[in-house]
């Protein structure tokens, strides 16, 4: 009976006793003085509950068959290019991707270590670098973060290859503006007293920020 679609229509047709044995199928505890009216409501609201949650579940099956279909995208799109995102003021998460030629030939000739070179500018459309820094990419995938010097405005990233001294720029980024941190990330030095609000040094911020600078005080100005 419970494989019936279940209506109004077709619960009006039921006797009273067959409508108390499909309510049994529901799991619906049916008083004897229960009126009939009231019995049909209840059927009908739980068999409506039933079939929203079958709806329910074909989306998140077809949803799942949708992706084990998906397509997959290659490992290489054959193009070198680099790019990054500002995880906050302090890391910047940079990704890149080499093309087939530039991907063997750092094969063939390892002498010749790709890094990435961050150009720090003090505007937007200042051609003039203010300073740089070199850091070795990843051999083991084609993502890392970086810890961002302090003070520092707009930066610009390049994937380079060669020897010290002569470099060759594989591809760039476009000048991006560097969130502002707060000034004691950019003044935080061990034994400098740093003017911390009470609320902000029992936080425990202080001790991290001591950590981190001596971490990787080699980028901090």
């Amino acid at each position: 009976m419970k494989s019936e679609e279940i209506s109004r229509a077709y619960l009006e047709t039921l006797s009273f006793a067959g409508l108390v044995e499909l309510a049994d199928e529901y799991g619906i505890d049916v008083p004897e003085n229960l009126d009939r009216r009231l019995l049909i409501g209840e059927l009908l609201e739980i068999a409506d509950e039933e079939s929203n949650h079958s709806a329910e579940e074909s989306m998140v099956l077809a949803s799942d068959e949708d992706d084990n279909e998906s397509v997959k995208f290659p490992d290489n799109y054959n193009e070198t290019q680099i790019s990054g995102i500002f995880r906050n003021p302090a890391w910047l998460f940079v990704f890149w991707n080499l093309n087939d030629n530039d991907y063997h030939n750092i094969k063939k000739h390892p002498e010749l270590e790709p890094k990435i070179r961050l150009c720090f500018y003090n505007s937007e459309v200042d051609g003039k670098v203010e300073d740089f820094i070199e850091i070795t990419a990843s051999d083991k995938s084609q993502e890392q973060y970086i810890l961002l010097p302090a003070g520092k405005k707009f930066v610009k990233i390049e994937l380079i290859l060669g020897e010290t001294g002569a470099s060759k720029v594989l591809a760039f980024s476009p000048v991006m503006a560097i969130p502002q941190s707060s000034k004691y990330m950019n003044d935080i030095q061990p034994g400098k007293e740093m003017n911390f609000p009470e609320i902000i040094r029992i936080s425990g911020v202080e001790k991290v920020l001591i950590n981190q600078y001596n971490s990787h005080r080699n980028l901090f100005s």
